[in-house]
């Protein structure tokens, strides 16, 4: 972000990557094993069976990756956006305590985990415009932080179990895939002092680099404040 306020960064994730190659490779492999099939398919139906397989499988990735966004975030001087293929969120840089990476002790050895954290001061603007159905997918993905947090003891079994009940906040009652998401954000704040994750797939760089673009951003818009 440079002079202009108007700047937008728009970031393509790595998920998007390579899907041309992955659809052309399965077709090709599917046509030979296609091929194959009708002269040797007695003498190799298990290696032919497997070859198939394979081809669809290359096809089903790469047409997944052709429904993820294009853009997974748009950084601008006032807010950040995350797009998902299933909803987006947007979080004004006011609402940012901090930004870090992840590490975690496992078996004596620090690990880093494939995400950034985000620290927000309230979780009020996100809540208010995240989609339950982006808010119910986000659940699952974070499966494995809670499973990490469970195994390393910084959860109980019964304080990382997902709630259902009506989350309340600022007089505001949220519901159904909303409310289990608050409360889920609450629970990996206690684990591992951030509210949002955001995981590596979603970057364009290395994650190292795209922390120090977030933070560059950050404090583009702390030295900026008063001219929005």
């Amino acid at each position: 972000m440079h002079n202009s306020a108007k700047k937008i960064i728009k970031i393509t994730p790595k998920s998007k990557r390579n899907r041309l190659f992955l659809f052309s490779l399965g077709c090709l492999l599917l046509f030979g094993g296609l091929l194959l099939a009708d002269f040797f398919w007695q003498t190799y139906t298990m290696q032919l069976m497997l070859l198939l397989l394979a081809s669809f499988i290359l096809i089903l990735i790469a047409v997944l990756k052709y429904f993820e966004p294009q853009t997974s975030y748009q950084i601008t001087p006032e807010s950040i956006i995350y797009t998902h293929r299933s909803g987006q969120w947007q979080l004004p840089w006011q609402d940012i305590i901090r930004i870090g990476d992840m590490h975690i002790a496992v078996n004596g050895e620090y690990l880093q985990l494939p995400y950034l954290g985000i620290r927000l001061k309230s979780l009020e603007n996100i809540a208010s415009n995240i989609s339950p159905r982006l808010a119910n997918k986000l659940i699952h993905e974070q499966k494995e932080l809670i499973f990490l947090a469970l195994k390393t003891q910084q959860l109980t079994l019964s304080s990382g179990l997902i709630n259902f009940e009506p989350y309340q906040l600022n007089g505001v009652i949220y519901q159904g895939p909303v409310a289990a998401w608050l409360y889920r954000s609450e629970q990996l704040a206690t684990a591992y002092g951030y509210h949002l994750y955001l995981p590596e797939s979603s970057f364009d760089r290395e994650l190292h680099a795209f922390l120090s673009l977030l933070k560059q951003c950050q404090n583009y818009t702390q030295r900026h404040s008063a001219s929005y």
